[in-house]
């Protein structure tokens, strides 16, 4: 069964990991193999992406911070269309408040009727879930403070009622018998795979010992390394992965095993379990809720170190992260957990999302028979607007593991950036075939149709109005691109509009499936808004991409052309060590931090699509400065200016243009259509000897 997580934490006043951590360590027993998290910061895109959740079938989970609960709840009040009732239970717990009116007494008592509603410990914030068959929505708060009694006295007791009545996700004989169940799972995958694991002998090692007893074949594959204790100044989760490190060079196995001790952080309890191959290791923290049991609770953890192990032995792809050389970016939930896996970057921590969050509740009878055009697409039209253009991406599915993994919106890029940046990456094709098409376009894990798909890419970075010829271009470039890269028609980190309006889709349809090539090969076609005054020369590489201007084009025209943004000293300082924590940056010495080293004149003698920046004295690609120090939020253009004023002590970037400055500029394009171009005019101006073919 497929659950979708919907998060809204606009302010981020609260730590969303923790809120996971808790909830999952609750629900875990109901959570299927698929489970999504997507990630919000307003709410109108939350409800957008909820109105398209509502079209499938599966559990639907609504995490919204207090800042914008309540507005939330009393949205979806108005798209379910049914009675709203005051529940009885949070009017008495409210009863007891001086602090709070009565209009808002009841803004929190209300419910629609069909909820059930799970009560918070002083009434504030209490969530709702909903029922309709094989499909379930849960309304919850991102509240560390009220989720444990939300979740013991009313998701888990809903939960039992709903997947354990005619629907389920487990028979109830499984599920008393799960644990074997997992354990049997996991000997069939180490022995089918000829692979042996090799447990530390911690304490609660034995706890896993006995979770295996009754299994054939368990002791062939599990083997039990002798535990000595020297934790050191490591923290437990590292210390848990050198554990297992240390059991899997004891022994004959290519796997390592451990499970911690518990241990507890903020008043919270937690157990760290880890496995390692020769080159990595992969970290769990497992939490412990209130309503919990140690025994319990070791029980469960050693049972997931048992799942966890069966993984590794089959191939799959686990959550929590794994690294071989260094540490890249951790989710914690302290201090003091961050800074200890700096000290030693030899393991990646993350927080287990394993099996998720909130898992939702259900809505009622209508979710079926609404999505977008029904009632409820209408009321979601009259509370947020028709207006989607604006948004951006809001899939944040990654590839389909039977572990969450969560992925940022904020990191997604422009269709245009995101080809150049591969590009100019060295990033190999897998073969570039000329007989691969394909009708669908799978962009962040979401399977599209491919015409829908292009020109929903496309209505994410348009800034304005097109002609139908430059339109039909950057289709011809997008749809070459993923040919060129041949790998099944995916792309996983592009921005992707909710929807796009007729005209860009009847574009895109009357060129979809259409390509270049150059001598024979699928072209690579990188564009970008607007170039400088000419586009890049790569023509050295690509003999194609030549560094082309249109005489009577307006690039150094179009809105937002210049941009200049100041960044004091503390502020550069933070986004240069962030990029390399290695580097040594003195104030006194700021005017050598960074500087552009090289760059062609296509503004001027002085600007100009920059090719090296020095940071330090250490040189870089202007891409890696733009994609990976600053971002291309912050840095728009790859045709920039660096100067450091020492009067105010800040640094001044000032940028041309919009995009890499490489390939075809859509300004650029649009002035040759005004002027009567085709579509194939115009990619023949900027791809030069290229042939169009499909």
């Amino acid at each position: 069964m497929k659950a979708q997580i919907l998060s809204l934490n606009s302010d981020m006043a609260v730590s969303f990991p923790r809120f996971q951590a808790r909830v999952a360590s609750s629900i875990k027993p109901f959570v299927g193999d698929e489970v999504f998290v997507s990630e919000f910061d307003d709410i109108r895109a939350t409800f957008l992406a909820l109105q398209d959740a509502l079209e499938e079938d599966g559990i639907i989970i609504a995490a919204v911070d207090t800042r914008n609960f309540l507005r939330f709840k009393n949205a979806l009040i108005q798209a379910f269309a049914t009675p709203v009732v005051y529940d009885s239970a949070v009017l008495n717990k409210l009863s007891a408040r001086f602090d709070i009116d009565d209009k808002k007494r009841n803004r929190h008592a209300q419910f629609p009727e069909p909820a059930t509603v799970f009560l918070s410990d002083d009434g504030l914030y209490s969530g709702l879930g909903m029922e309709n068959g094989s499909q379930f929505l849960m309304l919850l708060p991102i509240d560390n403070n009220r989720i444990d009694s939300i979740l013991r006295n009313g998701v888990i007791p809903f939960l039992k009622q709903g997947l354990y009545s005619e629907t389920k996700l487990y028979e109830k004989d499984e599920y008393d018998n799960e644990n074997k169940i997992k354990a049997e799972l996991a000997v069939r995958r180490l022995v089918e795979n000829r692979s042996v694991a090799a447990v530390n002998g911690t304490k609660n090692a034995q706890i896993l010992k006995s979770c295996g007893d009754s299994v054939d074949g368990f002791t062939d594959v599990f083997v039990f390394t002798p535990h000595v204790e020297d934790r050191g100044n490591v923290n437990p989760a590292e210390y848990t992965a050198q554990l297992a490190k240390v059991s899997l060079d004891l022994s004959s196995a290519n796997i390592g095993a451990c499970i911690s001790d518990i241990y507890s952080s903020n008043g919270v309890k937690y157990i760290c379990i880890a496995v390692a191959s020769g080159e990595s290791a992969v970290v769990r923290k497992l939490y412990m809720s209130e309503d919990e049991s140690e025994s319990a609770f070791v029980e469960s953890a050693a049972v997931e170190l048992i799942e966890l192990i069966g993984e590794k032995a089959a191939g799959k792809r686990s959550a929590g992260a794994e690294a071989s050389d260094e540490v890249t970016e951790e989710n914690t939930i302290t201090d003091e957990d961050k800074k200890a896996v700096n000290k030693k970057p030899l393991i990646i921590l993350s927080i287990v999302l394993g099996v998720v969050i909130v898992i939702c509740a259900v809505i009622g009878v209508i979710f079926n028979s609404q999505g977008k055009n029904g009632s409820m697409g209408a009321t979601f039209a009259s509370i947020f607007g028709n207006d989607k253009q604006d948004e951006e991406a809001v899939s944040d599915t990654v590839e389909n593991t039977d572990q969450v993994v969560v992925s940022s919106t904020k990191s997604y890029m422009k269709i245009s950036d995101f080809i150049v940046y591969d590009v100019l990456n060295d990033s190999d094709s897998s073969g570039s075939s000329l007989f691969s098409n394909s009708k669908y376009i799978t962009v962040n894990g979401t399977k599209l149709n491919g015409e829908e798909a292009i020109a929903r890419m496309i209505t994410a970075e348009l800034d304005g109005d097109y002609n139908t010829e430059t339109i039909k271009a950057q289709a011809v470039a997008i749809f070459t691109y993923l040919k060129f890269k041949n790998n099944g028609f995916e792309i996983d980190g592009v921005r992707i509009a909710d929807t796009c309006d007729d005209t860009i889709l009847n574009a895109v349809s009357d060129v979809y499936g259409e390509y270049l090539t150059y001598n024979g090969d699928v072209a690579v076609t990188p564009y970008h808004l607007a170039s400088g005054v000419s586009s890049l020369d790569l023509s050295g590489t690509l003999p194609y991409l030549k560094s082309v201007s249109i005489s009577g084009a307006t690039d150094n025209q179009a809105d937002n052309f210049v941009a200049i943004k100041q960044y004091s000293v503390s502020e550069m300082k933070n986004m240069l060590q962030k990029y390399n924590s290695s580097l040594t940056l003195t104030n006194s010495n700021a005017g050598n931090w960074v500087t552009v080293t090289k760059h062609d004149s296509s503004v001027s003698s002085d600007a100009g699509n920059v090719i090296t920046v020095s940071i330090n004295g250490t040189e870089l690609s202007g891409t890696e400065f733009r994609m990976n120090v600053m971002g291309t939020d912050e840095l728009p253009s790859g045709c920039f200016t660096i100067t450091y004023d020492e009067t105010s002590n800040k640094f001044i970037i000032t940028s041309y243009g919009s995009g890499y400055g490489i390939g075809m500029s859509l300004i650029g394009a649009d002035y040759l259509a005004s002027n009567g171009s085709s579509y194939s005019e115009i990619l023949a101006k900027f791809y030069e000897g290229t042939k169009l073919e499909g």
